[in-house]
């Protein structure tokens, strides 16, 4: 049987927050964003860090469609109530799409120092086990400290500052790995 009830593990990696969020999407809203995603352009010219070889396929959502969609909305609701008396301000919405093949490195999505906050949602609409896609976060040592695994309409909410890895799909995947990536800017306490 599957759990129903809303979910949120909180976790410290180097003393950084990151939260893991189940239940937290309608059913009707999972569906509907797993269906937009595979109907995006998406280009190559990612990268997880410069300086790497390779690209990855990405789709930008512009930032009049980060204000008025009321999926993003809800995000962002979620990370101002997982972090209360801090203010928020969009930097950037996108949606990564990797196949088996592709190659993503460990990477920040800000300082380390700075607070900024990212929600990654996991797109699809099924993922097995066996198909990989995890998301690694790492301790400033660079150790493998959390591995989270791609469950459709999951949420994961971290400061931009932990080291992490998104994984792709293994060769026995015959799917796209979707993530859908809303960063915002801590401009400090309300």
């Amino acid at each position: 049987m599957t759990e129903t009830q809303p979910k949120i593990r909180k976790s410290l990696v180097s003393g950084r927050e990151l939260f893991v969020c189940d239940n937290i999407i309608e059913p009707m809203m999972i569906q509907q964003v797993g269906t937009l995603v595979k109907a995006l352009h998406y280009l190559r010219k990612e990268k997880s860090r410069p300086g790497v070889p390779g690209v990855a396929a990405v789709a930008d959502i512009s930032a009049e469609k980060v204000a008025a969609d009321p999926f993003l909305r809800g995000l962002r609701q979620t990370v101002e109530r997982l972090f209360p008396g801090e203010q928020f301000t969009d930097q950037r919405a996108y949606v990564n799409c990797s196949v088996f093949g592709d190659s993503y490195y460990a990477h920040r999505d800000c300082n380390p120092q700075e607070r900024h906050v990212t929600a990654l949602y996991y797109a699809n609409l099924d993922w097995r086990l066996d198909w990989g896609g995890e998301t690694i976060y790492y301790n400033d040592d660079e150790d493998a400290e959390l591995v989270i695994l791609p469950r459709p309409g999951r949420l994961v909410v971290a400061r931009g500052a932990v080291l992490h890895r998104g994984g792709v799909p293994t060769r026995t995947c015959h799917e796209e790995r979707y993530t859908l990536a809303y960063k915002l800017n801590s401009i400090g306490p309300s």
